[in-house]
């Protein structure tokens, strides 16, 4: 099953500089959220967010470039531990996963490493380090 983004409440984005992604650097990712006053490392390529436990989370891959024209693929996010359902694909959107957040905040981080690949230049694939913490509440 599928969550629609629409339902998503935690959205996630990379921003990537399609210059610095054909050089394999990771410094023209940036990830933000709809959550940064409860994460650090906003506009960087490592993020660790704070988001209630049970929220649907939306992730998204975007070219900074507008000109750009190739496609981005997630192709997983983290593990499967802490998801229910799982991060998954949404139909027809290769750039988008969404996925509920279940485990519990006494349970700690849950791996959220959103990893992607461009097709551009070969196919480039990248890995950046994302760990979403639940809470229980808004603090």
């Amino acid at each position: 099953m599928t969550i629609d983004p629409n339902q998503c409440t935690v959205f996630v984005q990379v921003w990537v500089d399609i210059n610095a992604l054909q050089q394999g650097s990771t410094n023209g990712c940036y990830v933000v959220s709809n959550r940064s006053q409860h994460s650090s490392g906003e506009g960087t390529a490592s993020v660790a967010i704070a988001a209630i436990a049970n929220s649907d989370v939306c992730w998204s891959v975007i070219p900074i470039d507008p000109q750009y024209n190739g496609d981005f693929t997630i192709t997983q996010i983290g593990d499967k531990t802490g998801w229910s359902p799982p991060p998954a694909p949404v139909q027809d959107k290769p750039n988008v996963f969404t996925g509920k957040l279940t485990k519990s905040a006494v349970d700690g981080d849950i791996n959220s490493n959103i990893q992607f690949s461009y097709s551009g230049a070969g196919g480039i694939k990248m890995t950046l380090p994302l760990t979403i913490t639940p809470i229980s509440a808004e603090s």
